[in-house]
């Protein structure tokens, strides 16, 4: 978990109630209460019909983040299973490459931890990861043991195809106009419970600031967990520096 990403977004909220709550009073001198008064019957129609269609949205955007987030999990961990039993296979090689092969491995898994999972958590391939994984696949296939080549080959193929899976699904992220709508119902959503009119001057602004937190707090976990690698709760690469190197 990344504090500092937190504590930022802490003071971001802080620094949007004071703002809110200096605009609430300035709005309220300038146009009166009586205009917020008669607007107060629609505003309340409108309030519970967007907060639906905005639960809707957001209970289905979070359901399929965070199905993605869980597999991008499985990915890393049956990649870094796929390399350890890669790891196992290579005992039946002759002792020159298995040091090839094993010294490969270690050089991919280093530039994965180091280079790849920044690049993907920015929405990048690193080119010299890609250039590591080549070349550890051409020490498996020019060691060529004598009983076992079938078994080595087909713990590589399933390590490429795990890698394959890991990268993309990193990769992967929430249509920004998906996105973009959802953000734009919440903020028309807190809009309404603003200008709604209390009878209680002391009640709009604990309201308001109980709803910009509610919103700010899902609009949070929800942009956060779109990215697995990156963020406040994240995916962490620790079967990776598990592996033997």
């Amino acid at each position: 978990m990344n504090y500092n990403v937190l504590r930022w977004k802490l003071v971001q909220f802080l620094g949007l109630i004071i703002v809110v709550v200096v605009a609430d009073q300035t709005l309220h001198i300038l146009v009166g209460p009586e205009w917020l008064q008669n607007e107060a019957e629609a505003t309340a129609i409108l309030i519970p019909l967007i907060g639906e269609i905005y639960a809707v949205l957001l209970a289905f955007m979070i359901f399929v983040i965070w199905t993605q987030f869980t597999e991008v999990e499985n990915c890393v961990l049956r990649e870094a299973n796929s390399l350890n039993e890669l790891l196992r296979y290579t005992a039946f090689v002759a002792d020159d490459h298995r040091g090839v092969i094993r010294k490969a491995i270690s050089h991919y898994v280093r530039l994965v931890l180091e280079q790849e999972w920044i690049e993907l958590g920015n929405g990048r391939k690193d080119r010299q990861t890609d250039e590591a994984f080549s070349k550890l696949v051409t020490a498996v296939v020019t060691a060529a043991p004598k009983d076992d080549h079938g078994h080595l080959l087909e713990a590589l193929r399933t390590v490429s195809r795990n890698r394959d899976e890991r990268v993309a699904k990193s990769m992967t992220r929430m249509p920004p106009t998906l996105s973009g709508l959802v953000q734009l119902i919440a903020v028309v959503l807190w809009l309404l419970i603003y200008i709604y009119s209390f009878h209680n001057r002391s009640t709009g602004p604990l309201c308001y600031s109980i709803a910009a937190l509610v919103l700010y707090i899902a609009n949070f976990v929800m942009t956060d967990t779109d990215n697995p690698l990156k963020g406040l709760w994240n995916v962490r690469p620790d079967s990776f520096s598990e592996l033997p190197r």
